[in-house]
């Protein structure tokens, strides 16, 4: 493909939906995301003709999309238990107790977006390294060399990050959520009644889930899949995005007019 405007138009339609979730799951937020994408949209297109083809260029775009989600990221102190376990002044032991406490509601939409937040917020109490490894490696499955040169680090580096993050996420996760383990204290509805029995649903971040898959959770997570598996299964939803045609042509309007500009 030549590297001209229009062939890297096409190549980035290509890609866009792999790069938008990438951003998403770093900032931990839409617009962030977007604000994200839009820079690095522009340092490829800018970059683009000198592109030589000494890495493949997907791990070219998702080395910018990840420098400039960089920018993006806001990190949390407290997983989602410990923080409303506190706001609660209770235990995370006598947290869970209150939700038995509740009843269930069906509100599957709901549900959806307080799960989608909640998962969101593990990422975001990760260190920055693991947080980025995690995204690359594990959710969007790319392999350790093509991590390590993304991120400009050695592949032991990934691995050890890779698995740093794995077992954070299954010390808090394992041993609390339904989904991982059907037996475990809470489960996505009992977020959902607490947070409206108790006025704190706007305590936790609406990421408005859309792509629900329809996936019977119970049957897939009493299966025998690795818990990397059952992860990715989890994390394998996201908000909604415009089309990367969509995304392109408003890229080229806001060049047009000004408002984004391209720097030497």
């Amino acid at each position: 493909m030549e590297n001209t405007a229009i062939g890297f138009e096409e190549a980035y339609k290509g890609y866009f939906e792999k790069l938008y979730r990438v951003a998403f799951r770093i900032t931990g937020n839409k617009e962030d995301a977007e604000d994200a994408l839009q820079e690095a949209y522009i340092n490829a297109f800018k970059g683009f003709t000198g592109f030589s083809g000494k890495s493949s260029l997907s791990t070219w775009l998702y080395r910018i999309t990840v420098n400039s989600s960089l920018r993006f990221i806001k990190k949390r102190n407290s997983f989602p238990v410990a923080r409303f376990a506190a706001d609660a002044g209770l235990s995370e032991a006598g947290f869970f107790e209150s939700l038995k406490a509740v009843e269930q509601v069906e509100d599957a939409v709901l549900a959806a977006d307080i799960r989608e937040s909640c998962l969101q917020m593990f990422i975001e109490c990760m260190p920055k390294k693991q947080r980025i490894t995690f995204v690359l490696k594990v959710l969007m499955q790319l392999s350790v060399s093509e991590v390590a040169s993304i991120m400009d680090i050695s592949e032991s580096a990934v691995k050890t990050n890779v698995y740093r993050a794995r077992q954070l996420m299954k010390e808090h996760l394992e041993g609390k959520c339904s989904l991982i383990r059907p037996d475990n204290p809470c489960n996505c509805k009992l977020w959902t009644s607490y947070a409206i029995k108790y006025g704190r649903r706007a305590y936790i971040p609406s990421l408005k889930p859309v792509n629900e898959l329809g996936l019977d959770y119970r049957s897939i997570f009493e299966s025998e899949l690795s818990f990397l598996s059952k992860l990715v299964q989890l994390y394998d939803n996201q908000p909604q995005y415009m089309s990367g045609e969509a995304f392109i042509i408003r890229m080229k309007e806001l060049m047009a007019k000004g408002s984004v500009k391209l720097l030497d």
